[in-house]
């Protein structure tokens, strides 16, 4: 008899150990290492240190062999498509007394609208001796309809024997951790995805030529007014927004400064595509950022309205030039992370 079993990866187990006053065909099975995940937003998703123990007995209960396995599996995602690849690899790295090789045979399979067409690493099982591997790639396509989203897990299967034994439990079986699901959405331009438990940080630079203007305005709202981490995405609103904040909606409609700014503009914070954005203008804190003697400085733009830091909002007097350079990299952002309408996401200002 035989028995193969591996822990439970969202928690661990005791295992079960046979005794004499067992049956002859009591299942003894050696829970052994649970494997680790990492994983990034738009990176992937890697398990490595997963062991999986093999057990071989007499009918009397005695351990006449084991086997020992390491299992890890690499997938890579993608933010611009709905099809991605993982490879997995097993390797024995230990065998005992009559197990001298194990056959080992994988497939893959995930939930919701995730498919996998193609989901055997290697064909059939592969006979491995102590110190070698089987390894190959699967493929996973998500069937996400248009204008939709879908999160799911990835599972996993292996089926492990020994020539000439008749295992009682061959089949070992786990899933990809649940507060990692993988989120694939055809709800941009472009259908991709990404795991979204990793939040993203849009950065802006203080010292980035194009937008540093911009920077300088969010860095002092964050830092001065209010902690506004994280913003999330409102979808549609810019427009209205804006309006409120800066244009003609606003009971304090923002007044140009060119004599101060050249192609001066309304740089808003928190962002017209946010829900946290679209307060009356009125309310929030006009600024001017200059950059002066190697740093940048911030002014109140106006002695009848001075700041008082306990404004909801900031309207920054900024180059057109570097509002339309941080209203870019905002919606690269959205494109290159998949940020969805109401999804929270950071805003970091770096040096």
């Amino acid at each position: 008899m035989a028995c193969v079993e591996t822990r439970p990866l969202a928690a661990s187990r005791t295992a079960t150990a046979w005794t004499a006053e067992q049956t002859a065909d009591a299942e003894a099975c050696d829970i052994t290492q649970p494997g680790y995940w990492t994983w990034t937003r738009t990176g992937g998703m890697c398990l490595n240190g997963q062991e999986v123990t093999y057990t071989l007995w007499d009918d009397k209960g005695a351990v006449l062999g084991t086997g020992l396995m390491d299992v890890k599996s690499s997938m890579d995602l993608s933010a611009t498509n709905v099809s991605w690849n993982e490879l997995i690899t097993v390797k024995v790295i230990a065998v005992t007394g009559q197990v001298t090789s194990l056959n080992v045979s994988f497939d893959v399979s995930c939930t919701s609208a995730c498919s996998a067409p193609s989901n055997r690493p290697w064909t059939g099982a592969r006979t491995l001796g102590v110190g070698a591997q089987a390894s190959g790639s699967v493929t996973y396509n998500s069937n996400v309809a248009s204008g939709a989203s879908d999160s799911f897990q990835t599972k996993y299967h292996m089926y492990v024997t020994t020539t000439g034994n008749i295992p009682t439990q061959p089949n070992v079986n786990w899933d990809s951790p649940v507060q990692a699901k993988i989120r694939c959405d055809a709800e941009l331009a472009t259908p991709g995805c990404v795991i979204p438990e990793r939040r993203a940080a849009l950065e802006y630079s203080l010292s980035d030529p194009n937008h540093g203007a911009a920077a300088a305005a969010y860095g002092f709202a964050q830092a001065n007014l209010r902690d506004w981490a994280p913003l999330s995405r409102a979808d549609g609103l810019n427009d209205a927004n804006r309006a409120r904040t800066c244009g003609s909606q606003s009971s304090d409609p923002f007044v140009l400064l060119p004599q101060n700014v050249p192609n001066d503009s309304c740089d808003e914070f928190p962002f017209a595509g946010s829900f946290e954005g679209g307060t009356d203008g009125a309310l929030c804190a006009d600024i001017v950022p200059l950059f002066q003697n190697g740093q940048w400085m911030i002014y109140e733009a106006r002695t009848d309205k001075p700041v008082t830091f306990n404004e909801p909002c900031i309207r920054g007097h900024v180059a057109l030039e570097a509002n339309q350079s941080a209203g870019g990299r905002y919606g690269a952002f959205v494109k290159n992370q998949r940020i969805l309408d109401t999804e929270k996401y950071n805003v970091n200002v770096i040096a």
